[in-house]
């Protein structure tokens, strides 16, 4: 049997408040290229890939104008939230079968290897993402104060790429429509889907802070990625 065709989304239009700077953190430098080129090209490497939706701002958008016809990589206009982005890109990208990757444009350092096997998972399971083991002690807190310490043995934080057979993410998007779910793997498990968890991969952080960039720019320096 062949493999599925896969699409990749890269939800992109978001402002990066939490980054502090008034240009989003997908358009800051990594190297020579910006971080959400480093992601897009990242994922032109892998043949698997049939194609690449971008939603980003009406402003952005404006910036790549006419693209070619017949590229690996679609820049559409995306929405006010995560969620109403990744819906526009779905619908830009008009699957009816295959698989469809979910992944965040800040997310430089994700591995194909891993992206491969969360693939793998999502033809067998639906819905499948890559998790990475919680190392610190986690508690929380109510005024600054300790109210519980969750066992830290069954917490994994969620990574994308995450992989969705088409029909499973047109559902849980369709019932989710008008939320703002900034995880696709938790809105699929809410509306009852099996949700493979893959192992993923330390190194596959999202650039949130300018503390994190810097940590990439270090990472790129040292080992080119």
């Amino acid at each position: 049997m062949s493999e599925p065709g896969v699409v990749v989304i890269i939800p992109a239009a978001g402002a990066g408040s939490r980054f502090g700077s008034e240009l989003p953190k997908q358009f800051h430098m990594l190297g020579d290229r910006t971080i959400l080129q480093r992601v897009i090209e990242r994922f032109l490497s892998d043949e698997r890939v049939e194609l690449i939706v971008v939603p980003v701002s009406e402003r952005a958008l404006l910036n790549f104008g006419e693209q070619p016809s017949g590229r690996r990589v679609q820049f559409v206009n995306g929405g006010e939230t995560r969620q109403e982005s990744v819906t526009k890109g779905f619908e830009a990208a008009g699957m009816k079968k295959g698989i469809v990757a979910i992944h965040d444009g800040v997310r430089p350092f994700f591995s194909i290897d891993t992206f491969h096997k969360v693939i793998d998972a999502a033809v067998h399971y639906g819905a499948a993402f890559p998790a990475a083991p919680i190392n610190d002690t986690l508690h929380v807190l109510d005024n600054d104060q300790i109210v519980d310490t969750p066992d830290r043995t069954r917490l994994f934080a969620a990574q994308t790429p995450q992989c969705f057979r088409a029909d499973v993410l047109r559902d849980i998007l369709a019932r989710g429509a008008g939320g703002d779910a900034t995880d696709e793997a938790g809105l699929a498990a809410k509306y009852g889907y099996v949700v493979k968890a893959v192992p993923g991969d330390k190194l596959n952080f999202k650039i949130t802070r300018p503390e994190d960039l810097a940590i990439a720019e270090r990472i790129f320096l040292e080992f080119g990625k």
